[in-house]
């Protein structure tokens, strides 16, 4: 976790989150409002499942309050520390199962995932040994971390540093007995094979702030490790890039990435990670250019994987329960307009999952949580559930950026579509968005909606200028835009349209031809088409025509081969067609005709009249011998043998497409006949009882030797 981007305050340590370590070095500023009456939504009870939270699963020893709230909000996973020196305290196998065993039937009993943290090395197992300790808030039940024993401060168990260590015998291979590590990471994902599927090998190994003393070569390692230990205990499991910090090393991960991608076993693994995860905080653009960046650089090394968002957040500074006024912190309200604006840019990013940091403040200086206390919910709670609730399950996703004004639509959601749009700048405007129906459900960030109809056309939107912006000397810059607005445009019937490609010939007879096709929608109309082709019945489809208005395209193909064509349709609030099983369209290509050549003998055409004129004694139009003869395709390839004769006779198959000469030719006369073919799968015959050629005209061009001066 971390304050924000580029913080120039005074960090708080607060490693591991859940362990909630906070030092204070900034006082805790007076809250600019007083507490906002928030009442939540309906429970939410059909999402995507993309949703989920940090450390939900507090305390235990009191019914997990928080869980059921997260629940209610949509959250569907809860990021959880598995401490490797609080599961294995002692050495030689002392394992300390019974806390987690606890949590994760809690969890689950909600109805909640686990991604499980894997991290913190025991004492006994550190690769060097550390003096001193950092200490621990004392708000955790017993056992739940390692202290010092007979060392307290203040009531405070004090953690010991060595958790940041890198362990012993981490470049043993990962079965090795010795590879402490990698028995660690096998023995817990064994144990919860059948409860936990998602595995994260620590947490912000880019941080500074004590996290991961190794190097990026140290933390390859520890992934590469983690990474078969976990598929070894549990194939289908999910293995996670520990969540990267970033702004504290912005090349921590491309290091990482560049020595995987060297490693000759990586291809083997996946590269020995199945997601990338990331926590970008406090600025809501970031969920979208900041994700977008780490996927190009990740492309550079290694072959793209899903993104997922573990953390992001923004701390707040006002309420009943106001944090610390930081240089990337926000006001309650503003947090919950982030909340909106970060969801649907992690949608527009193609972020798989999405977390907030965190579903409440617990003993943290700074305050993220959705809640503070199981009785204080704060306005981001009912954005969250706004979200969980209409941003959901797109067939694709767009974004678009005009002027100060930002659009994330959702299309073809289970609501059709739906348009999340927010001011960036301080100055409130009016923004426009074309109407694809005669009415529209507009949707606030408390949740709340009404019916909207378009003027001419459109719907005029007022949107409020953005309020959150940093302190002195850069308060121009607004982190966070203003309150978010969701336009929701559902079909009466929301079912997706229809479309066929129109029937094709059995043989086509040309390398072009014309594919059609049409739709039909039911009410708002089709708005796009792809169309697919398969070469062969055993063929791959491959898209031909991708998102387009056309309804008629020119194909080319390849003699002999039959091409199969299929399409489907999306209307214009983004329902989508499912691709048909088998093709609708389909056609052989025969490009190929025989070509039966047969000229009984040459003459001299004097007069190019194409006539053998009589009597040859007056016209000179004699009989030709010793012509010369030769069939060619476009590039002056002989397509028969040449030959020297007084008559011809061939046959050859000639190729739709191309042009074909027949050169005869004899010391003063010559015809060159051009036989273009247009059309295949056709027996024709050439037939000339003579074939007269023409006389050749040369032309001689004077030319005047001049010699040098003198000469």
């Amino acid at each position: 976790m971390k304050l924000a981007p580029r913080k120039t305050i005074v960090s708080l340590l607060i490693p591991a989150l859940a362990m909630g370590l906070a030092f204070l070095t900034a006082s805790v500023q007076p809250a600019d409002a007083g507490p906002v009456d928030v009442t939540p939504l309906p429970p939410v009870a059909e999402t995507d499942g993309r949703a989920g939270a940090c450390y939900s699963n507090y305390y235990e020893h009191s019914n997990r309050p928080f869980l059921p709230l997260v629940r209610a909000a949509g959250a569907r996973h809860d990021r959880v520390d598995f401490i490797w020196a609080v599961i294995e305290p002692e050495e030689n196998d002392g394992w300390n199962f019974a806390p987690y065993d606890e949590l994760v039937v809690d969890v689950l009993a909600e109805g909640i995932d686990l991604v499980a943290i894997l991290q913190w090395t025991p004492d006994w197992a550190a690769a060097q040994k550390y003096v001193g300790s950092v200490a621990a808030p004392p708000q955790r039940p017993p056992g739940w971390y390692v202290s010092t024993p007979g060392v307290q401060t203040s009531g405070f168990p004090l953690v010991p540093s060595a958790w940041s260590s890198v362990p012993q015998g981490l470049y043993l291979s990962w079965d090795d007995p010795e590879n402490h590590w990698g028995d660690f990471v096998f023995e817990t994902a064994s144990r919860y094979r059948e409860t936990v599927s998602v595995w994260e090998i620590w947490n912000e190994p880019d941080g500074n702030w004590g996290a991961w003393d190794g190097s990026a070569a140290d933390y390859a390692q520890l992934l590469k490790v983690g990474y078969q230990a976990v598929k070894a205990a549990n194939s289908n499991a999910t293995v996670l890039f520990g969540g990267l910090m970033y702004w504290d090393k912005p090349l921590f991960f491309e290091e990482v990435l560049r020595i995987l991608s060297e490693d000759p076993d990586a291809p083997a693994h996946n590269y020995f990670f199945d997601v990338m995860s990331v926590h970008f905080y406090a600025r809501s653009s970031d969920a979208y250019n900041m994700v977008n960046h780490v996927r190009s650089r990740m492309r550079v090394y290694v072959p793209d994987h899903p993104i997922w968002l573990t953390e992001t957040g923004v701390s707040v500074y006002d309420g009943a329960y106001p944090g610390l006024r930081l240089e990337y912190s926000a006001t309650e309200a503003e947090a919950a307009a982030y909340l909106i604006q970060s969801y649907a840019n992690a949608l527009a990013a193609d972020v798989e999952r999405y977390h907030w940091f965190r579903a409440h403040d617990g003993d943290m200086a700074e305050h993220f949580g959705l809640t503070h206390d199981e009785n204080y919910l704060r306005p981001a709670y009912t954005a969250y559930q706004a979200a969980t609730t209409y941003l959901i399950s797109p067939t694709f996703v767009t974004r678009v950026s005009t002027g100060p004004y930002t659009r994330v639509t959702l299309w073809g959601t289970p609501r059709g579509k739906v348009s999340v749009l927010w001011n960036e700048g301080p100055v409130a405007g009016v923004h426009t968005l074309p109407a694809v129906l005669d009415s529209a459900t507009l949707v606030d960030r408390w949740g709340a909606s009404r019916t909207i109809a378009p003027v001419s056309g459109v719907y005029a939107l007022a949107l409020p200028g953005a309020t959150a912006n940093r302190l002195a000397p850069h308060e121009d810059d607004y982190i966070i835009g203003g309150d978010p607005l969701i336009v929701i445009e559902s079909e009466t019937s929301n079912e997706p349209p229809t479309s066929a490609v129109q029937p094709l010939p059995e043989f086509t007879l040309s390398p072009s031809f014309t594919v059609t096709w049409e739709g039909q929608d039911n009410q708002s109309g089709v708005w796009l088409y792809d169309v697919q082709v398969r070469d062969g019945a055993d063929g791959e489809w491959t898209y031909w025509q991708r998102s387009t208005g056309d309804t008629s395209s020119q194909f080319t193909g390849q003699h002999g081969h039959t091409y199969y064509f299929r399409s489907r349709a999306t209307d214009r609030v983004g329902n989508r067609e499912v691709w048909p099983d088998e093709p609708q369209a389909q056609t052989t290509l025969d490009l190929f005709d025989t070509f039966a050549v047969d000229i009984g003998g040459f003459f001299a055409d004097e007069n190019r009249n194409g006539i053998w004129d009589r009597p040859v004694t007056a016209t000179g139009e004699i009989t030709l011998t010793a012509v010369r003869l030769a069939f060619l395709d476009e590039t002056g390839r002989d397509v028969v043998s040449p030959t020297v004769g007084s008559a011809w006779s061939f046959t050859v198959t000639v190729r739709t497409g191309q042009t074909y000469l027949l050169w005869a030719t004899s010391d003063d006369h010559m015809r060159v006949v051009p036989f273009p073919w247009s059309g295949g799968g056709e027996v024709y015959t050439y037939t000339r009882e003579a074939l007269g050629l023409w006389p050749v005209t040369r032309t001689f061009l004077p030319f005047v030797l001049r010699g040098g001066r003198g000469g």
